[in-house]
């Protein structure tokens, strides 16, 4: 493509020519001839210190933020902002492929990852191949690849629309975090239909405040077409200010029959979730093996989504009695010792509230043991609100780690461990051996939560990562445990 047609529509200075653009990146270590590199500023580096090195490795054209350059030989072009001019550029050359495609966008703290599966499979089942991009990677009907980000940067966002769309694929479904929002990496996706599950705190190290995250989440619903379809829980006061802000059609979902859909009765268990659901005054039947209340919110912005996507109600009950699991969320993971257990990627307060409440009220009888860490230089307020919180549902509560990145593990314990108000825990710093000493505690009356990593592969400290696995590390000391007795 020509630079002159990936910077259409583009407010820029400099000097353009007829050259040809082979590629689009914001990493100089991918730049190859014939690429357009983009100058961005990271969290630990600035691009604009790597403009020689894109340069040397062949790129054919910049886009820089307006400071000086000594750069001869090749268009270097000036923007207000790199991030939304990398959007802009990167639709561009991909041929925006969001317009000719069905979009589904997922907002809030909790829950997106549940929904954006939930939502794609029943694309999926209803005879619509869909793609998603989320926290568990970019799936397609033919497999999945990680990408390491909620959302990645909008190069990498567009690029895999596009091969969506290549590939016959029309439909996908994006997990959309703040952070996106905020650093334009969706701003040039055409999104068809938008969800919000809720908010809680949660990123305030990046966002400062909560009304500062919550307007982080609501660019997505403002930013929508008056065609377009917002899927609002208005059990939550942040879905009541968002419903008050958008110009789009809206469908509302939740436990008031004021929604346009919610479950006229339902029951919860350790096996799963069955609920009778009103969709529009239309009524269905739903099973799934999904654990608690929080979960059943998802299967409801699922069932919304659907039903905005013109899914019938017998297409959608069918798709939703055949999803299995979620990797990592609320995921029992069968051993051979005593007890159950259970992994999940909960992380913020809210959703130690969700997961242990949930767990509380369906296991009255049995024993909760809760194992958690806290990732370092991320939110530190929440650490002993978390603490609290475990505290409050455990009868034991095993302090460990959990990505300490760079700060010191024994400063975030401490944190941590200001939640505790008796001194009924264990601080054990290595994860796997945490795991294996809450794993020996444990009975047939027991439940083990091990919560922060759900499905993630390894953990991050002193800035390396180290492969770790929750779910290997339980299997693996429970099944070793059993042959030795």
């Amino acid at each position: 493509m020509k630079l002159k047609d990936m910077l259409k529509n583009l407010k820029y200075t400099g000097k353009i020519d007829e050259r040809e653009i082979n590629g689009i990146t914001h990493d100089s270590r991918k730049v190859k001839d014939g690429t357009l590199f983009v100058a961005i500023k990271g969290q630990n580096s600035d691009g604009y210190e790597f403009i020689p090195s894109a340069i040397e490795r062949g790129a054919s054209a910049i886009i820089a933020n307006g400071r000086t350059t000594k750069i001869t030989g090749i268009p270097v072009v000036h923007v207000a902002d790199t991030r939304e001019a990398m959007s802009h550029v990167a639709a561009n050359f991909y041929g925006r492929p969001s317009e000719d495609m069905s979009i589904v966008g997922i907002t809030g703290t909790n829950g997106k990852t549940s929904t954006c599966k939930l939502i794609a499979h029943l694309l999926q089942e209803n005879d619509s191949p869909c793609g998603s991009l989320g926290t568990l990677g970019f799936s397609t009907p033919s497999g999945i690849m990680s990408t390491g980000f909620t959302t990645p940067e909008s190069v990498e966002v567009q690029q895999m629309l596009n091969f969506l769309k290549s590939s016959g694929i029309n439909h996908a479904v994006l997990e959309i975090s703040s952070h996106a929002l905020e650093m334009h990496r969706v701003d040039d996706v055409q999104v068809d239909v938008a969800v919000f599950t809720h908010l809680s705190q949660d990123h305030l190290d990046y966002h400062e405040n909560m009304e500062n995250y919550f307007q982080a989440k609501l660019k997505l619903f403002t930013q929508l077409r008056p065609e377009s379809t917002a899927i609002i829980n208005m059990d939550d006061k942040y879905g009541k200010k968002i419903i008050k802000s958008v110009k789009s059609k809206i469908i509302t979902y939740g436990f008031n029959d004021t929604a346009d859909i919610y479950p006229l009765s339902y029951t919860l268990s350790l096996t799963g979730t069955t609920a009778h659901i009103s969709i529009d005054g239309k009524e269905i039947e739903i099973s799934s093996p999904l654990i608690g209340k929080f979960n059943l919110y998802n299967i409801l912005a699922s069932i919304a989504s659907a039903h905005a996507l013109e899914i019938s109600p017998l297409g959608i009950a069918r798709a939703i009695e055949s999803f299995s699991k979620v990797s990592g969320r609320m995921e029992i993971i069968p051993t051979q010792s005593p007890g159950t257990i259970i992994i999940d990627y909960a992380h913020t307060p809210d959703a130690y509230e969700n997961v242990l409440s949930t767990i509380q009220e369906l296991s009255s009888e049995k024993k909760v043991y809760t194992l958690f860490g806290c990732g370092g230089n991320r939110d530190q307020s929440k650490r002993a609100l978390m603490t609290s919180i475990a505290e409050k549902y455990s009868d034991h509560v095993f302090v460990t780690s959990d990505n300490p990145r760079n700060e010191k593990l024994d400063d975030i314990i401490s944190q941590m461990c200001e939640g505790f108000t008796e001194a009924d825990h264990s601080i054990i710093h290595n994860r796997v051996d945490a795991i294996e000493k809450a794993m020996s505690r444990m009975d047939e009356n027991s439940i083990l939560l091990v919560l922060g990593k759900g499905h993630d592969d390894y953990e991050e400290i002193n800035g390396q990562k180290h492969l770790h696995s929750d779910s290997k590390t339980i299997s693996e000391f429970g099944n070793a445990s059993s042959d030795s007795e």
